[in-house]
């Protein structure tokens, strides 16, 4: 069966190892599977406004899966068609709670990223590129009070950069008895994000809307937070630098992204179809 939608993550699948760049000969697969007709999405961990240096190297995507599957952006309507956020009453504890603590953290809502202001001094880098840390800084939106920022608003997702075990035991606990889901793109980094807001739900609900079958779909990922997206599909790639649960809900594998594995896939399995 031929098909009809791509999905990638970005981070350690897409995106080189530098996180900024998208290989000329990824981009090249990409433009020839569009030409085709195939629908391109980028599932990630972003937010919205932190796709944009991605969006603007191959400006033909059509889908945007951000927040880890919280929403879905349609570029060419450029409209929100599919959402799962986090009520703003448990927003508006998480954030309470985490403002408490000495531990960086981030409220992604309505496409921007929030954070508080002199909390980037609890920031612990976990080996991201320094030219990328740069790029994510300059697209944050900087609050003096997070806590009266995020009022009333309801979260897409919250990361938190938990330091250490009794942070993490503490920070954990609490979003587990909110009943939330948590994922990891990062070592020493959680997610946490509603039930059922994860990446394989947006691409099950991109599907629906799209009346494309989960058998006429490709998608790519690296981490915990791809598995969802890669048991939906058929033709499911785990990269080779990925972690094991990644591994272990892919059908496939493919090279690293060092390697360009998501354009080489695309052209053997997408490209040679006749």
């Amino acid at each position: 069966m031929s098909i009809k939608l791509i999905a990638s993550d970005l981070d350690g699948t897409l995106m080189s190892p530098d996180h900024l760049t998208v290989s000329e000969r990824t981009k090249k697969a990409l433009w020839l599977a569009h030409e085709k007709g195939i629908k391109i999405a980028i599932a990630t961990g972003r937010a919205l406004s932190f796709t944009e240096g991605v969006t603007s190297q191959i400006p033909f995507v059509d889908y945007v899966v951000c927040s880890n599957g919280a929403s879905v952006y349609d570029r060419n309507n450029r409209n929100f068609i599919y959402g799962n956020t986090v009520s703003p009453e448990i927003t508006a504890e998480a954030v309470k709670l985490l403002a408490s603590m000495p531990v960086y953290f981030n409220i992604y809502v309505d496409g921007e990223i929030y954070v508080q202001r002199g909390g980037d001094k609890y920031f612990q880098n976990t080996g991201l590129p320094t030219v990328f840390l740069e790029d994510f800084a300059s697209k944050l939106t900087v609050c003096d009070d997070i806590i009266e920022a995020t009022a009333g608003k309801e979260a897409e997702l919250i990361d938190v950069f938990y330091g250490n075990e009794e942070f993490k035991n503490v920070i954990f606990g609490f979003f587990e008895s909110k009943g939330l889901v948590l994922t990891s793109a990062l070592a020493g980094v959680v997610s946490a994000t509603a039930v059922g807001s994860d990446k394989g739900n947006a691409l099950n609900g991109l599907c629906g809307i799209l009346g494309i079958t989960a058998d006429e779909v490709m998608t790519f990922g690296d981490a915990s937070n791809d598995s969802t997206m890669l048991e939906f599909a058929h033709y499911s790639f785990a990269m080779e630098n990925g972690d094991e649960s990644c591994k272990a809900s892919a059908k496939f594998s493919a090279p690293s992204n060092a390697e360009d594995g998501v354009a080489q896939m695309i052209e053997k399995y997408a490209l040679s179809e006749e």
